[in-house]
């Protein structure tokens, strides 16, 4: 099983693939993180998508989709939750010719949707350990302010999490999210989850809507 997740910044989309990886033995691709991974070797890619991050703005589709095509192979047979991309109608018929070409498909676009406020809020909550990456926020919380639990590394605030880039981030979803819900709307392959609900509520929903394909 092939899934996507949809949603605005700040839904969680991270978090919910994580727990879709774990209880149904997916592994997840997160194009924020092959990103920040290339920032963080300070490879070619890296150094020129560095400054477009920070800005909040969209990296070139192309080399987001060289990253994830890499990953998808690199995984096999190995079903897969994509998190983070496609973020518009483009990207999702480039992503649809790639998995072509490999000879997989999607079998659901599943929308985390959740009110801009609430985004905000989790946004301006979230914070991220330097050294293996673990992202603590309103529901889940550090046992020492500060301090990952995992490796006791610094947790810090991300450039795009700060608020000007948020709402950035949110206008931009928004100017294209519509055109790719009605993509996969009618390729029948949409389903939707209130994402506005705790985290253990929309695990359950999750469970449900999965554990029933």
């Amino acid at each position: 099983m092939n899934i996507i997740l949809l949603g605005p910044p700040g839904t969680g989309k991270g978090t919910i693939a994580q727990f879709i990886e774990k209880t149904f033995g997916l592994r997840q691709i997160s194009s924020g993180d092959l990103l920040r991974e290339q920032v963080k070797e300070k490879t070619t890619i890296g150094k020129k998508v560095e400054p477009i991050m920070k800005e909040g703005k969209l990296v070139p589709d192309e080399i987001i989709l060289k990253l994830i095509t890499r990953k998808v192979r690199q995984l096999g047979k190995t079903g897969f939750v994509l998190d983070g991309f496609p973020r518009n109608l483009e990207q999702a018929k480039l992503l649809d010719e790639m998995l072509k070409k490999e000879k997989i498909g999607i079998d659901i676009a599943l929308e985390i949707s959740t009110d801009e406020e609430v985004i905000v809020k989790r946004l301006s909550a979230r914070r991220q350990c330097r050294k293996c990456g673990k992202i603590y926020g309103i529901d889940i919380k550090p046992e020492k302010e500060g301090v990952c639990d995992n490796c006791g590394g610094e947790l810090f605030m991300r450039e795009d999490d700060r608020p000007e880039v948020i709402k950035y981030r949110l206008q931009l979803y928004n100017e294209r999210t519509q055109p790719l819900i009605d993509y996969y709307l009618e390729k029948e392959k949409l389903k939707s989850i209130d994402g506005n609900m705790h985290l253990e509520e929309i695990f359950d929903g999750v469970l449900k809507l999965l554990g029933n394909k």
